[in-house]
């Protein structure tokens, strides 16, 4: 479908938050033999508040941050995340991966299980295996607990107050220069242990992660490879890309991480399929970054990989229909949409080439279709309710809606439609109710209960209401545990 939300979110630069309690400096020699560093931060902070702590940043970052709500993009890299996570060893909670539409080259991850990447990481990286190393890496940090761990040790060190080093987590994410010296001004005195904790909660999660992308069955040379690459091109640059300033890349560091990744590749024989890698790289150069046209990318319609080839003809096909020429994108993805009808990357083009030309009926029945093949898939399901919506069945698209979010109740794509359905349905009371979900979603709590109020008041139904009333009391209480993060 199309992406109708990138005005809804405001430019914000995002830091690796496990980073900014501390300065690092690249010129140190790593260890190479890992010491014990403490367990995993349950003084400080218990997996459920943990949990619950990074539903709540969460909530802020939607708020703030130009997150993508591109369905197609989501579910890559919700699989792609879900594949390395499966083994991954000291899993406490579900991982939660989102893209923020970013040029500059970052990953970060935070409490709970969130894990984000700039769109500019997928642009820069040339294989899947440079991708999943830096997931894999996240993932670490965040089965590892570092943040947590790194507070626990400066509470054991300092009377620091709790909200403060949060207070400076959160900042950081939003300005990441300010976000480390409010960190370090609020933990003065222990700085230098500060850092010598992220050097090592590095060099676990460099170990780690190697092993769970080895594991997960991609290429470990992917790790250093990448960030090898990274070091050389930016080694004379007055300002890095953020991942460097919050991953410092020393030679020693790179070295090993090659050491550790020659010696995991020789138990490897399988290559992987990349295309979707590819096709998911494509559609961000063309319709999220924008750094490639149509001309851009039928240069590589030649390229000798067929998984490259494939996906620059994908793009060709999204900048003719991002520019209004629905009936040349068809020409353009027909070859590949006739051999992989149930590819949701062609599949969702080609929903847009349909609505674009008013094909309603054609485009329902191809998703009908996809539907009972693969129920309550997101890019099939978002697609299938926006053309029901457009087709003027929005009864149906409230079916598969409502369907769709008891799977995934955190779906801001889902709630828009859904509002937009219940709008055209005359629906005033499921209209406030799924805007009060919207909104609960951004943090934006007062709003949220507004819209509850207003769907108490519209329904003649005693348990209706009372369901209403009980949501309200759920949102207050989340109101406040948000101010007290504040």
């Amino acid at each position: 479908m199309p992406y109708p939300f990138r005005s809804r979110f405001a430019t914000l630069s995002l830091a690796v938050s496990f980073a900014v309690l501390s300065a690092s400096s690249a010129g140190q020699q790593q260890q190479t033999r890992l010491p014990d560093i403490g367990t995993a931060g349950t003084s400080v902070m218990s997996i459920e508040r943990e949990m619950s702590v990074g539903a709540m940043y969460m909530r802020q970052l939607r708020a703030s941050a130009p997150l993508v709500s591109d369905p197609v993009l989501n579910a890559y890299l919700h699989d792609l995340g879900t594949r390395l996570v499966r083994n991954a060893d000291d899993v406490r909670f579900p991982f939660k991966f989102f893209w923020v539409n970013q040029n500059q080259i970052n990953a970060f991850a935070f409490f709970g299980g969130h894990v984000g990447m700039n769109t500019g990481l997928i642009a820069e990286t040339r294989t899947e295996s440079e991708l999943a190393s830096v997931i894999a890496h996240e993932i670490a940090h965040v089965s590892q607990r570092h943040i947590v761990r790194n507070m626990e040790a400066m509470q054991r060190s300092s009377p620091i107050s709790m909200i403060t080093l949060l207070g400076s987590l959160l900042l950081a994410m939003a300005n990441p220069e300010a976000g480390i010296a409010a960190a370090q001004a609020s933990a003065a005195g222990i700085q230098q242990r500060s850092i010598n904790y992220t050097r090592l909660f590095e060099q676990e999660a460099d170990r780690i992660g190697l092993t769970i992308l080895s594991n997960s069955g991609f290429d470990p040379m992917g790790a250093p490879d990448f960030f090898g690459r990274l070091a050389e091109k930016y080694r004379y640059v007055s300002k890095p890309p953020e991942m460097l300033l919050t991953h410092p890349l020393s030679e020693s560091r790179i070295a090993d991480t090659r050491v550790r990744a020659e010696r995991l590749s020789q138990q490897r024989t399988a290559t992987r399929d990349e295309s979707a890698f590819w096709l998911a790289k494509y559609r961000v150069l063309v319709r999220h970054l924008r750094t490639y046209n149509a001309e851009a990318v039928k240069r590589d319609l030649d390229n000798p990989d067929p998984a490259i080839a494939n996906a620059a003809r994908y793009g060709w096909a999204i900048a003719l229909l991002d520019t209004d020429q629905a009936e040349a994108a068809e020409k353009v993805l027909a070859p590949l949409y006739e051999k992989e009808p149930l590819n949701t990357f062609y599949l969702d083009v080609q929903t847009d080439i349909l609505l674009q030309q008013k094909r309603y009926d054609e485009a329902l029945a191809m998703l009908e279709h996809a539907y009972q093949r693969m129920p309550n898939e997101h890019t099939v399901t978002m697609n299938y309710a926006n053309a029901a919506i457009e087709a003027g069945q929005a009864n149906r698209a409230v079916e598969v809606l409502r369907s769709y979010l008891i799977k995934d109740a955190n779906s801001t794509v889902a709630y828009s439609l859904l509002i937009d359905a219940y709008r055209r349905l005359g629906n005033v009371s499921g209209m406030h109710e799924a805007n009060a979900e919207l909104m609960a979603l951004y943090g934006q709590f007062e709003r949220a209960i507004d819209h509850l109020h207003n769907a108490h008041s519209g329904s003649e139904s005693r348990l209706e209401q009372r369901r209403y009333q009980a949501r309200i009391e759920q949102l207050m209480a989340q109101q406040v545990e948000l101010e007290n993060l504040r």
